[in-house]
């Protein structure tokens, strides 16, 4: 078996033969009890019609591969297609279709286009469960509402440099209009001599709210401006604003990515460079540091 083949599989039926039923359906909309922790109230839930899973307990989802990975506490591809295939044997395999779109093309297809302001309550209640300060949210994104392809989709939307936007909801991470970095200035008009550094608009959310909690553990004293490169692929896209500070506080994932960019950083910018992710080691990245700690509190 390989990945095509295992994300054919319904996962739905994945979960039955493991012995998982749903407490709930609401049409293709299957809730369960979290297969892979303790939950009281069900928070799991499977897109029947994706094919896809998201917890909204520990803001996590994917395919069938990413689920395995959690069930089998591994983190070994090969070693979850191998249980997948011996749990789902004999099981009949779906065509299930992607619903991605070229983003080179998506302003030819994409209709009725709305921007509002961001007070949608599924949308709020994904930001409040990965712990983001919900005012903070609104007061930096906006609410986006459109039609592709004859379906209707409303998002999180984070305004970048070019007039486009990053925009998220619990299944999709995308961007349109035109992929660019963010600049977020402390104060109009004026360049500090400190900036911050983020891969993510949900870093920097991450970040913003523990500021407003005081954390001292991750946030620098110094007022600062902010760059959102929206992906390290854009990184080429930042040096040029990056030029204009004395301070570059990096503030991106514990991966390879993440370590990486800051040496190309380093590269560039010599000892302006500071690495903050140690300061958050132990976790993947800022919203995982913010969440575990809301955990510990409680």
């Amino acid at each position: 078996m390989n990945i095509s083949d295992a994300k054919q599989i319904r996962l739905v039926d994945f979960l039955c033969k493991l012995g998982f039923s749903p407490v709930k359906r609401l049409n293709y909309q299957y809730w369960y009890i979290a297969p892979y922790r303790e939950e009281k109230t069900a928070s799991f839930k499977v897109n029947d019609q994706l094919n896809e899973w998201y917890d909204f307990g520990i803001s996590e989802g994917g395919s069938i591969i990413e689920l395995g990975m959690k069930i089998y506490n591994t983190h070994s591809i090969s070693d979850v297609l191998r249980r997948i295939g011996e749990v789902t044997e004999g099981l009949p395999s779906y065509q299930y279709k992607t619903t991605s779109v070229n983003p080179a093309d998506i302003e030819e297809v994409i209709q009725e286009l709305k921007v509002l302001p961001l007070t949608n309550h599924a949308l709020l209640s994904y930001i409040a469960s990965r712990n983001i300060d919900t005012e903070l949210a609104k007061l930096h994104c906006v609410e986006i509402h459109y039609d592709l392809r004859r379906r209707h989709y409303f998002s999180i939307a984070f305004r970048n440099k070019s007039g486009g936007f990053e925009v998220r909801n619990p299944y999709f991470k995308g961007c349109i209009m035109g992929k660019d970095i963010s600049h977020i200035l402390h104060e109009q008009s004026i360049i500090q001599k400190h900036v911050c550094v983020f891969e993510g608009f949900m870093d920097f959310l991450s970040y913003l709210t523990l500021k407003k909690e005081y954390d001292t553990i991750v946030c620098v004293n110094p007022p600062c401006d902010y760059i959102i490169m929206n992906s390290v692929n854009n990184l080429k896209k930042t040096l040029y604003t990056l030029e204009s500070y004395e301070y570059i506080h990096c503030y991106l994932d514990n991966d390879l990515a993440g370590i990486k960019t800051v040496e190309t950083y380093s590269g560039f910018f010599g000892m302006k460079v500071v690495n903050e992710a140690i300061r958050y080691s132990e976790y993947k990245d800022l919203n995982d540091y913010l969440k575990k700690k809301k955990m510990l509190k409680h």
